[in-house]
């Protein structure tokens, strides 16, 4: 779910222009202009350094824009001023809650409600908002808390909007309960376009998109001015690759909104609907004007990776140089899997395969719930190579380690791998086995299990016909359709060929069914001089 927001427009400030103020920022947070609201909070908590509200909104601010160090220090600050001021007693609390200090911060929010005898609608309001939205939410305190701001006030058409958001993430397959709370925030205000947005999101969740893009574009007409809703309109045209309408949407969106800040979000849109040709101008620009964080690294270099349909060898240098600029530049821990994969993928372009397979077992190290993928990527560089040995080493480690992400077609590579390079027909023999047992309807499992298994059976002193039964098998899989393309001809061939013989020498003698493979294979092949010889004798 997105960040809760939450303003109050104005809570008791001292003079009507100060509260002027105050909305004026709130409404610039609101439509996503953090650089513009940073800017005028700063004024306001300078300008009246005695101002709780200010301090407490401009914590809230912070905490929404991910920066939690600078919000609990905002609100300590609004603590501070008045010790008695009911709004600023939460506050410190609140600052409590997000470092991390749940217990204590609970119990003085009891406090507080013991000294306003459960009636300030405001101390309410801000409790249940920080259970809602703390680094340890929890979503049944918070709904009980605002259930009891919105009896007593109302008219607080932000408790019902965060209601709304807390009902909603309890239960996300089921909006009733939100949006009856929506409902009652449009009571207020028929207008409200965050309200109108959020009906059209509950609508997005369920993959409806006519609705939701009705609801957007009547948040759109109740405020023109408000720039979420036709970001929220583009990503959700992105999502239904209605792309034409996205780019549009987004126009608009920069037209009320053209920060770096907002080209980064338009990027990171174009980037999750994988439109990596237009995230790079988006991306070049905001970089040149110094606005560079590992994000940008991040999608600057999958996508110059991407949008690279001629195969430019130049462009994935640079890919290779900005993936280097991103791991200057990125803490350890934030580092994903995809990162070292995408390096991989460059490193095979420029066909270093040393160093992609390195990439790739990096991958694999810290993901591992993706670690059998990657290891499947690290097979097939080795299978194109033919370099059997650790492709073996490789399967047998997923074997070891992922035995239930193993495919049919890994254990089909893995078999010939044996069976070609150290010509271990004992192991091929085993690892066929493992094929047709996860497979058993595919033929190729059958035939090279019994070819692994005639080369354990070669020495004609010795010989058991060790492989008829796989023989029989692979024939018995066939389809009408795999004898009708000739696919299997030649194998056909030579399992009839296999059985033909058995049913001529070995202790299970059979003239019927020796005939019977024999003349398979001159239907196979009339010129076949083996079983033309079969039958003249």
């Amino acid at each position: 779910m997105n960040k809760l927001k939450l303003f109050v427009l104005a809570l008791g400030l001292g003079t009507a222009a100060q509260a002027q103020t105050l909305q004026d920022a709130n409404k610039k947070t609101e439509n996503e202009r953090y650089d513009l609201a940073r800017k005028e909070y700063q004024k306001l908590v300078q300008a009246d350094p005695t101002s709780v509200e200010n301090a407490f909104f401009f914590g809230n601010f912070y905490a929404l824009i991910g920066e939690k160090d600078s919000a609990v220090t905002m609100w300590r600050k609004a603590g501070s001023i008045n010790l008695e001021d009911k709004l600023g007693m939460v506050s410190a609390a609140k600052a409590l809650y997000f470092q991390g200090d749940t217990t204590t911060a609970g119990q003085q929010f009891c406090e507080i409600i013991k000294k306003t005898k459960r009636k300030n609608a405001v101390v309410l309001h801000r409790i249940g908002e920080t259970y809602a939205t703390g680094p340890l939410k929890n979503l049944k305190l918070a709904e009980t808390y605002l259930r009891d701001a919105v009896r007593l006030d109302p008219k607080n058409i932000d408790a019902f909007i965060l209601l709304g958001d807390v009902l909603l993430e309890q239960s996300g397959s089921n909006a009733t309960q939100a949006t009856e709370q929506y409902n009652n925030a449009l009571a207020i205000d028929p207008n409200s376009a965050r309200v109108i947005v959020r009906k059209a999101k509950i609508y997005q969740r369920v993959q409806n998109y006519k609705l939701a893009n009705e609801e957007y574009k009547k948040a759109q007409a109740a405020d023109p001015n408000y720039a979420p809703a036709y970001r929220e309109n583009a990503e959700l045209n992105i999502l239904f690759d209605q792309y034409n309408a996205a780019i549009e949407s987004w126009e608009k969106y920069l037209k009320l909104n053209d920060t770096d800040e907002a080209r980064y979000r338009y990027a990171s849109s174009l980037f999750g609907g994988k439109k990596y040709c237009d995230v790079l101008p988006q991306i070049e620009q905001i970089e040149k004007n110094g606005f560079v964080n590992l994000y940008t690294k991040r999608m600057l270099y999958y996508s110059l990776y991407e949008c690279n349909e001629s195969g430019d060898s130049l462009r994935y240098v640079q890919a290779l140089k900005e993936s280097d600029n991103f791991l200057k530049i990125v803490p350890k821990e934030k580092i994903i899997s995809t990162d070292y994969k995408y390096r991989g993928l460059i490193y095979d372009k420029l066909g270093q395969e040393d160093k992609t397979i390195e990439q790739y077992y990096l991958a694999a190290a810290i993901d591992t719930a993706k670690a059998a993928d990657y290891l499947s990527d690290i097979a097939k560089l080795y299978a194109e190579k033919k370099n059997y040995p650790m492709l073996i080493e490789v399967y047998t480690k997923k074997m070891n380690q992922y035995p239930s992400k193993m495919q049919a077609i890994e254990y089909y590579d893995f078999g010939r791998a044996y069976y070609f390079g150290p010509k271990d027909y004992k192991m091929a023999d085993s690892i066929f086995g493992r094929l047709v047992a996860t497979s058993p309807t595919f033929p190729g499992g059958h035939f090279w299990q019994a070819r692994s298994r005639v080369q354990l059976d070669i020495n004609p002193k010795t010989k058991t016909y060790l492989a008829q039964p796989q023989y029989e098998s692979f024939l018995a899989s066939l389809t009408p359709e795999d004898i009708a393309t000739g696919s299997y001809k030649a194998y056909m061939i030579e399992a009839s060929k296999y059985l033909g013989d058995y049913y001529v020498n070995s202790p299970m003698k059979d003239k019927v069914k020796a005939d019977a493979m024999w003349n398979k294979v001159l239907e196979l092949d009339p010129k076949d001089t083996q079983a033309t010889a079969y039958f003249k004798k």
